[in-house]
C-alpha cells in the first residue's frame, strides 16, 4: 500500500514532464501521419492541425510550470546581477510573488473562460471537441505555473534551496 501511494505522489509531483511528452509524442504522430497520409495516400485527414495546436498549447504552459518547478525558466538577470546578496535575494523574492501574481490573476479569468465555454457548450471548428477541456488543461497549467512561484517564494523565503536539481540525462 504505502509503495502504491509513493509511486502515486511520484506521478503526481511531476505530472508537467508527463503531460509535456505525452502533448510533444502526440504531436510528432499525429504531423507524421498528417504528412504521409497527404503526400503518400492524397488523402488530408482532417482536424489533425486543430488537435496539434491545442496539445502544443498544453506543452508550452505546461512546460512553463515545469521550468519554475526546476528554476529553468527564462530570465534577464541584468539588475540582479548588480546588487548585493541580500537585495539580491528580496528582489528574486519580490519576482516570484509578482510572477505568483499574475499567473493567480491569469488562472482566475481562465476560470472563468472555462466555466462560460462550459455553460455555452462552444465545440471546437474541425474536430468538435469541447472547448472547455481545452480550456481545462490550461486552467490547470496556470493555477500550477502560480502554486511553483509561491512555492519558490517559500522556499526562498525560509532559506531552503528553491527547486530540486532538474534530472540529468544519460550521456
Amino acid at each position: 500500500m504505502r509503495t502504491t501511494f509513493r509511486k502515486l505522489f511520484h506521478v503526481i509531483s511531476h505530472i508537467e514532464e508527463l503531460i509535456c511528452i505525452i502533448c510533444m509524442f502526440g504531436i510528432t504522430i499525429l504531423m507524421f501521419s498528417a504528412v504521409l497520409s497527404r503526400y503518400v495516400f492524397s488523402y488530408s485527414i482532417a482536424g489533425v492541425d486543430e488537435i496539434a495546436t491545442f496539445m502544443f498549447l498544453w506543452a508550452a504552459l505546461f512546460g512553463a510550470s515545469a521550468g519554475f518547478k526546476y528554476d529553468k525558466h527564462g530570465s534577464v538577470p541584468i539588475i540582479a546581477n548588480l546588487l548585493p546578496g541580500g537585495a539580491r535575494r528580496i528582489f528574486d523574492v519580490a519576482g516570484l510573488l509578482v510572477m505568483g501574481a499574475f499567473f493567480l490573476f491569469l488562472t482566475r479569468y481562465t476560470w472563468i473562460f472555462l466555466a462560460q465555454s462550459y455553460r455555452v457548450g462552444q465545440t471546437s471548428p474541425a474536430t468538435d471537441i469541447p472547448v472547455w477541456i481545452v480550456n481545462a488543461g490550461i486552467f490547470v497549467a496556470l493555477g500550477l505555473c502560480s502554486l511553483r512561484c509561491f512555492s519558490a517564494a517559500i522556499r526562498d523565503i525560509s532559506g531552503r534551496r528553491r527547486y530540486p536539481a532538474a534530472p540529468e540525462l544519460p550521456e
